[in-house]
């Protein structure tokens, strides 16, 4: 498989979907993949639901980030990516603004949670869960 972003729905479902190209799609980092999975054990998600990664208008900064559990899968609307075991999917709409971003986890005391760094940004806000592009 190419390592173009996956669009073609039976492709996207049928077979894996593929690792992003430099510069486009979200990369997930592989202690993100293990906190994913882990909130997919504990909430007994199925195993097979898609990570949905993206951006809506609000925020402090003009966008939020959005990170969500899917069922449905993806659309033509959406790109499908996977990284350590995590089914990705990015509206294309969304990926214009995230191209290239990265979602991390930290596991420290202060700052626990998933971490996006999205080097389309040209600003964010103080906590981290908005941006500007």
């Amino acid at each position: 498989m190419s390592n173009q972003p996956t669009t073609d729905i039976k492709a996207a479902t049928g077979e894996a979907p593929a690792a992003p190209k430099p510069g486009r799609g979200v990369t997930v980092t592989e202690r993100a993949a293990k906190e994913i999975q882990r909130v997919v054990l504990e909430h007994k998600l199925p195993a097979d639901c898609w990570v949905r990664i993206g951006a809506k208008g609000g925020g402090c900064s003009g966008f939020s980030y959005v990170l969500d559990f899917d069922q449905q899968g993806p659309t033509e609307f959406d790109l499908t990516f996977e990284q350590h075991g995590v089914r990705v999917v990015i509206d294309k709409k969304s990926e214009f603004f995230m191209g290239g971003t990265m979602l991390d986890f930290n596991d420290g005391l202060l700052d626990r949670g998933f971490q996006f760094k999205n080097p389309m940004a040209t600003g964010t806000c103080g906590c981290g869960t908005s941006f500007s592009a």
